[in-house]
């Protein structure tokens, strides 16, 4: 296992994780992974301020699929039971450009703010997360979508940029498609009526629901095989 500049393997400082091959974690004493997660093969999990505290903070039983790249200045936030296709990008900070007669690797950083994936999202292959917003949770990003705004708990979003496609209504109890403003409209008056769980809430219900103490190593890749 590759260690840094003291000899110290960057990897142990994460409790009950299990990494894929060829993982680069930059600016580790700044993140925060809780126990039962996984991160994919050839992933990059980079803060780029590390001035003070924690900027990347993952949760617990996350699945982080292979070759995905999570940049964070600000600060980025993943929630408990979150699944992430392989390939997937996040990012709250862009690099500078407007001065065309520097070499844009030597403008600094733009920052967006802190970005946000509530508990229970789904990110499908090749999404892209970019800037300071939220994916609420129990939301699903269909493959290939760039979000560039806020997504509404339990809501598929889908398309470049992304908007969204479906929402749960807690009334009728099952997914709605959104074709319209009167669409949304209609769902968000039955989650006035019924109102979904806020996140504290629903994280306990996930943890009260699951069954799985942790995501199997083996889904982080190193070469392993099942027969």
């Amino acid at each position: 296992m590759p260690m840094d500049e003291t000899g110290h393997d960057p990897l142990s400082t994460f409790q009950d994780v299990a990494f894929g091959n060829n993982v680069q974690v930059i600016g580790y004493s700044h993140i925060a992974i809780g126990p039962g997660t996984v991160v994919g093969d050839n992933s990059w999990l980079n803060v780029c301020d590390r001035s003070n505290g924690r900027r990347l903070v993952i949760g617990s039983k996350v699945c982080i699929g292979r070759n995905a790249m999570i940049n964070a200045a600000d600060g980025v936030e993943i929630g408990d039971f979150c699944l992430f296709a392989p390939r997937v990008y996040i990012s709250d900070v862009d690099h500078e450009y407007e001065d065309v007669t520097l070499p844009i690797v030597t403008q600094g950083l733009r920052r967006h703010g802190i970005l946000i994936v509530e508990e229970n999202c789904w990110l499908g292959i090749n999404t892209v997360l970019s800037g300071g917003l939220s994916v609420g949770r129990g939301s699903v990003v269909a493959a290939n979508s760039v979000v560039l705004a806020d997504v509404p708990p339990f809501s598929v979003v889908a398309g470049t940029p992304a908007r969204v496609i479906k929402m749960y209504d807690p009334e009728l109890m099952e997914w709605r498609r959104i074709r319209s403003a009167e669409d949304t409209v209609m769902v968000d008056g039955a989650r006035e009526r019924h109102p979904l769980p806020d996140r504290a809430r629903y994280r306990a219900a996930l943890h009260a629901n699951s069954r799985i103490d942790r995501l199997p190593a083996v889904i982080a890749g190193r070469g392993q095989h099942l027969p």
